[in-house]
C-alpha cells in the first residue's frame, strides 16, 4: 500500500509540475513579454518626443525669438541694415547675444549668421567676418551651398564633414529671415545641433538612433553605426509605413532587430531606434533561465520531501492503527491482518460517525442546497429539496457580511423565515467555503420584482450593513441553479468599483456590454511624469480621474484590477530607477499589498498616501546626494584649479561616466562644467595679474598650453587682452 501511495503521489506531483510549466509558465511569460515590449516602447517614445521638443523644436525657435522685428532683438539685426566694421559697440551687443543664446541653448554646438545685406557673416557665437568676395561666403558657411541647392527657406541638413568651429558632426537647422524693407536680401541663421545632446535622453551604446529628414534623407545616426544596415532598416519601416504599432520586428543580414519609429508633428521629423534582439531581450531570456532552473530545482526537492514524508506518515500511521486496535480489544493474528483489520473497524466507527452528524436535519438541508449550486451529487439533492424547486424561475443571491462567518444560527433563523414566504417564493440557504452565505430564490417569473424587493428588504433589517450581490435569473432547470450561482459571482467582483451600492443586481453590472480593454496609458504617463516632477496635487488628480473612470467607463473588472497591477508596477519601478527600498519606505511589498484591498475608493486613498511617502523619501535623498556631491565637487576644482583639471579626472574622483557628470553638475550649477572652470580660472587670472605674474606664469599656472591661447580665453571673458585690463587697473603718473 505504501508503494501505491508513493508512486500515485509522485506521478501526481510530476503531472502537476509539468502542467503549472506548460500553462502558468508560458502564460506569465507571455504576459511579462508584452509588458516588457510595451514599457521599451513607452521609454522610447517619450525619448523621441524629449529629443524633438528640447532639441528640435527648441532650434526652430531660435530664429523666430532672437531675430524677429522686435526692439530685443535690435543687436542682432543691426548687421543687415548697417555695416558694423567700425563699431565695437555693435560688436559686443552681437556677440552678447549670441553667448545668451550659447548659454540658453547647451545643445547648440554653433551659430552661424550671413546677413545678405551687407555681406556680413558671423560663425560660432563670436566670430565675424566681412566678405569681399562670393567665394569667401563658402569657405566660412560650408553648409550654404547645399542650402541653396535644397531651395527651401527653412531645412534641416545633415553636416557629416564638421562645421567650422565645431570640427565635429552636427545636425543643422537653416532658418532664411525676410523682411519687405529687405527686399530680396535677407538673414540666413544655421543652428548646429551637437548630437551628443541626445545621449541624455537616449541610449546609443545598446542601440542606434537615426534622425530623417520629412523627404527620407538621413540626418543623423549614431557614431559607429552601419549606415548600410541602417538603410537597410529604413527602406523595411517605409514599406511598413501604414502599420499601426511603432515597434518591428527585423531582420538584416540573418541578426533579428528590434525598431522602434515615430514622426514628429511639428518638426516633421522622423525618428527611429533599433536595437539586436540579443540585446533587447537579454534581461528576459536571463529571466526565463533562472525561472527554470530554480523550476527544475524546486521540483527535485518536491520529489524528495514527498518521498521522506510518504514514507514517514506510513510507518507513524500503521503503528498507530495497530497500537488503537489493540486498545480497542481486536484480536491480533498477524501484523498484516491486524492492520487491515483495524483500518476497517476504525471505518466502521467513522461511517457510525458520519450517519449521526448526517441526522442534523438543518445541516443536512444546507449541504442539499450547496450540493445543487456546485452541481456535485445532485439526485440526492434533488430528491430532498424537489418540494421547494415548484416554480418556473430560480435567482441566486450572495450576502456578503461578517457576521454569517461561522454563525449558524442565524443560517437556520433566515431558512424558516424564508423557506416558504408569503406562499409566493422560496429562499433556500446555505454557506460556502469562503464564508459568504448564499440564497437560492425560487420563484414565478411575473413576480421577480415584487419578490426581490421583499427579499432585499427582508435582509437590509435583519443585518443593516449586509451588501447582496444577485445573479442572472434562469428558468427553472437541472444545471441553471449552478449558472444563476456562477452569474452571482462574476457580479461580486464588481464590488470592488461599485463601493457606493448595498444591493448589486445582474442588471446592474451590464457585462455584456462592458469594455474588456481601454488605454490609460497617457494618464500613467502623466502620474509618471507628477512624481518626477514632485507635484503631488496634479498627481491626486489625475488617481481621482482612474477613480471615476473606472467607476463610470463601463469597464470589465479584470481590466481594472489589471490596470491597478500596472500602477503599482508604475511606483514600483520608480522607486527601484530612484534606488529606494519599498521595504524601508513603506515597511511592505506594495505589490503585494494592493491585492489585500477591497474597493477602487480605498485603492485610492492607499495611493495618494503611497505617493505623499515616496515624494517624501524622493525629495529628502536628492536634497542629501546633491548637496554632498556639491561640496565635494567645489572642493575638488578649488584645490586642482591651477592643475590641469579635466572632467575625466573628476569623474574617476566620482566613479562616474563623463557625460553623466556633465549632466549632473549643470543641474547643480546651472551653467555647463566647461563654463564654470573657464570664469573660475578667468577670476582666478585677475588676482594673478593684480599679484604682478607675467602671462606665461600666469598660462601655465592656470594650466593653458600656451600663452597665446590662454590671452585669448581672457579677451572672450572680458572684451580686453590681459595687458590692456593690467593697464586699466594701473592708475597713470
Amino acid at each position: 500500500m505504501f508503494k501505491k501511495l508513493l508512486y500515485i503521489n509522485l506521478f501526481s506531483i510530476t503531472f502537476l509540475a509539468l502542467f503549472n510549466y506548460l500553462v502558468f509558465h508560458n502564460l506569465n511569460s507571455k504576459a511579462y513579454l508584452e509588458s516588457f515590449t510595451a514599457y521599451n516602447e513607452r521609454i522610447t517614445n517619450l525619448a523621441f518626443q524629449n529629443i524633438d521638443k528640447q532639441i528640435m523644436e527648441a532650434a526652430i525657435d531660435i530664429p523666430q525669438l532672437y531675430f524677429s522685428d522686435i526692439r530685443q532683438n535690435e543687436d542682432t539685426l543691426i548687421p543687415q541694415e548697417e555695416d558694423i566694421t567700425g563699431s565695437p559697440a555693435r560688436i559686443r551687443g552681437l556677440v552678447s547675444q549670441l553667448e545668451e543664446i550659447r548659454k540658453s541653448y547647451p545643445h547648440v554646438a554653433s551659430v552661424d549668421i550671413y546677413y545678405e545685406a551687407t555681406q556680413t557673416i558671423v560663425t560660432g557665437f563670436s566670430r565675424v567676418h566681412y566678405i569681399k568676395q562670393e567665394r569667401e561666403v563658402i569657405q566660412y558657411l560650408p553648409w550654404y551651398e547645399e542650402y541653396l541647392n535644397i531651395g527651401r527657406d527653412a531645412v534641416f541638413m545633415e553636416s557629416p564633414e564638421g562645421i567650422y568651429p565645431t570640427k565635429e558632426p552636427v545636425i543643422t537647422y537653416v532658418k532664411r529671415i525676410s523682411q519687405s524693407k529687405w527686399k530680396d536680401r535677407g538673414i540666413i541663421v544655421a543652428i548646429h545641433i551637437s548630437p551628443s545632446s541626445f545621449q541624455e535622453y537616449i541610449d546609443e551604446e545598446e542601440g542606434t538612433l537615426v534622425i530623417t529628414s520629412p523627404g527620407g534623407r538621413l540626418l543623423y545616426v549614431t557614431q559607429g553605426a552601419d549606415r548600410e544596415v541602417t538603410e537597410t532598416l529604413l527602406d523595411d519601416i517605409k514599406e511598413e509605413k501604414e502599420a499601426v504599432n511603432p515597434k518591428l520586428s527585423l531582420k538584416i543580414d540573418d541578426e533579428a532587430m528590434t525598431a522602434f519609429y515615430s514622426n514628429s508633428q511639428k518638426t516633421n521629423l522622423n525618428y527611429v531606434y533599433y536595437v539586436q534582439n540579443s540585446t533587447f531581450y537579454a534581461d528576459y531570456n536571463v529571466r526565463n533561465r533562472i525561472f527554470l532552473m530554480n523550476f527544475f530545482i524546486s521540483i527535485i526537492f518536491n520529489l524528495i520531501i514527498l518521498a521522506v514524508f510518504s514514507w514517514f506518515n506510513h510507518y507513524a500511521y500503521k503503528k498507530r492503527l495497530i497500537k488503537v486496535s489493540k486498545d480497542a480489544g481486536i484480536t491480533l493474528e498477524n501484523e498484516k491482518a491486524s492492520f487491515d483489520h483495524s483500518l476497517n473497524a476504525l471505518t466502521q466507527e467513522i461511517t457510525t460517525l458520519n450517519e449521526t452528524v448526517k441526522s442534523s436535519k438543518p445541516l443536512l438541508f444546507q449541504n442539499a442546497v450547496r450540493s445543487l449550486i456546485l452541481n456535485r451529487r445532485t439526485e440526492s439533492a434533488y430528491e430532498r429539496l424537489n418540494p421547494y424547486l415548484d416554480h418556473d424561475s430560480v435567482c441566486t443571491v450572495v450576502l456578503y457580511c461578517q457576521d454569517f462567518a461561522g454563525s449558524n444560527d442565524l443560517v437556520v433563523r433566515l431558512q424558516e423565515m424564508f423557506l416558504n414566504r408569503n406562499g409566493q417564493y422560496h429562499g433556500l440557504f446555505t454557506t460556502m467555503e469562503k464564508g459568504e452565505l448564499v440564497s437560492v430564490l425560487v420563484f414565478d417569473k411575473d413576480l421577480f420584482d415584487q419578490i426581490y424587493e421583499d427579499f432585499t428588504s427582508c435582509i437590509a433589517g435583519l443585518v443593516p450593513d449586509c451588501r447582496m450581490v444577485s445573479g442572472a435569473v434562469f428558468d427553472m432547470a437541472k444545471d441553471n441553479i449552478k449558472n444563476s450561482f456562477k452569474s452571482a459571482n462574476e457580479v461580486s467582483r464588481y464590488r470592488f468599483i461599485f463601493t457606493g451600492q448595498q444591493i448589486i443586481k445582474y442588471e446592474d453590472v451590464d457585462m455584456e456590454h462592458r469594455k474588456s480593454s481601454g488605454s490609460h496609458l497617457k494618464l500613467f504617463d502623466a502620474m509618471e511624469r507628477d512624481i518626477n516632477s514632485e507635484n503631488f496635487l496634479d498627481f491626486k488628480y489625475h488617481i481621482e480621474g482612474l477613480t471615476v473612470s473606472f467607476k463610470e467607463g463601463n469597464y470589465t473588472i479584470d481590466y481594472c484590477i489589471s490596470t491597478l497591477r500596472d500602477l503599482v508596477g508604475l511606483l514600483y519601478q520608480i522607486m527601484v530607477q530612484r534606488q529606494l527600498d519599498m521595504w524601508i519606505v513603506f515597511g511592505y511589498d506594495i505589490r503585494e499589498y494592493y491585492k489585500q484591498i477591497e474597493d477602487i475608493d480605498e485603492f485610492n486613498e492607499w495611493v495618494v498616501d503611497l505617493c505623499e511617502v515616496l515624494l517624501q523619501n524622493m525629495r529628502q535623498k536628492k536634497k542629501s546626494v546633491d548637496m554632498d556631491m556639491q561640496t565635494r565637487l567645489l572642493r575638488l576644482i578649488d584645490e586642482n584649479l591651477e592643475n590641469d583639471i579635466s572632467l575625466d579626472f573628476l569623474s574617476d574622483q566620482f566613479g562616474l561616466r563623463p557625460d553623466v557628470l556633465s549632466r549632473m553638475f549643470k543641474q547643480m550649477m546651472g551653467k555647463s562644467y566647461t563654463e564654470y572652470i573657464k570664469e573660475k580660472k578667468m577670476t582666478r587670472a585677475v588676482e594673478l595679474i593684480g599679484e604682478g605674474h607675467s602671462m606665461k606664469d600666469i598660462a601655465h599656472m592656470l594650466g593653458y598650453n600656451s600663452p597665446q591661447y590662454f590671452i585669448k580665453i581672457f579677451k572672450e571673458v572680458y572684451g580686453v587682452t590681459p595687458y590692456q585690463y593690467k593697464k586699466q587697473q594701473t592708475p597713470e603718473k
